[in-house]
C-alpha cells in the first residue's frame, strides 16, 4: 500500500497559460451587417512591470523553500491498519509555491501580477448573429512563470432594428400595400440596409 493516498502533482515553478476571460459587446442591425470595429474595455490580469513576476522587490531573489527544497509539495506517511500510507500536499511553508518570498514587490504585494483595464479593439466581421462569439487569442489574462496569455471570447449581441429582421441569411421586411396594388401589381419603393431600392 505504499503511496496509497498520493497524488502527483505538478512542478508549481512550470509556465503555466492565463485564464481566459469573457467579454460583451453590443452593436446594431447595420453594423452586424457589413461588419465594424468596436473598443471594449476588460479588466485583466497583467505580469507586474516593476518585479516583471517574480513578485520580489527590485535587487532581491526569491529562497527556495527548505520545507520542500522547492517542490511546492510535502509527503507525510501515516501508521493504518492496512500498513504505511503515504499523502502528498501543498507544502504549508511556501502554500504550494516551492519559495519563499522575504521582501515582497510593493506594486503587486508578492503576486507577480496585477490586475489592469485595457482597451481592446475588436474587429466584428459581417453577417455575424446575435449571440455569435469571436475569439482573440493571448489577449487573456496573463500566463505565471513565463506562460501564454490566456484568449479573450467577446460575445456579440445584435440591437434589434424597427424596420428589419433577420431569418438565416436573409432580411425580411413587412411592408403593407393597399388592395389595389395587390389586385393591379405596383412599383414601390423600400427601404433596404444599403439605402432605397
Amino acid at each position: 500500500f505504499g503511496g496509497f493516498g498520493g497524488s502527483a502533482r505538478t512542478n508549481p515553478n512550470a509556465p503555466r497559460r492565463g485564464e481566459s476571460i469573457r467579454a460583451n459587446v453590443s452593436i446594431s442591425f447595420e453594423e452586424a451587417a457589413f461588419g465594424c470595429k468596436k473598443d471594449i474595455t476588460v479588466a485583466r490580469v497583467e505580469q507586474c512591470p516593476d518585479c516583471k513576476g517574480s513578485g520580489c522587490a527590485e535587487g532581491t531573489t526569491p529562497e527556495v523553500c527548505p520545507e520542500c527544497r522547492g517542490s511546492g509539495t510535502v509527503r507525510t506517511t501515516q501508521r493504518t491498519p492496512f500498513g504505511m500510507a503515504q499523502s502528498t500536499s501543498p507544502c504549508p511553508k511556501c502554500r504550494g509555491t516551492g519559495k519563499i518570498i522575504h521582501q515582497p514587490c510593493s506594486t503587486c504585494r508578492g503576486a507577480g501580477s496585477v490586475r489592469r483595464q485595457h482597451k481592446i479593439n475588436v474587429t466584428i466581421p459581417a453577417g455575424i448573429d446575435d449571440g455569435q462569439t469571436i475569439s482573440l487569442r493571448g489577449e487573456g489574462n496573463g500566463g505565471s512563470n513565463g506562460g501564454p496569455a490566456g484568449d479573450l471570447y467577446v460575445t456579440v449581441y445584435v440591437k434589434e432594428h424597427k424596420m428589419f429582421k433577420r431569418d438565416g441569411q436573409d432580411i425580411i421586411l413587412e411592408m403593407p400595400i393597399s388592395f389595389a396594388q395587390a389586385a393591379l401589381g405596383a412599383t414601390l419603393t423600400v427601404p433596404t440596409v444599403d439605402g432605397k431600392v
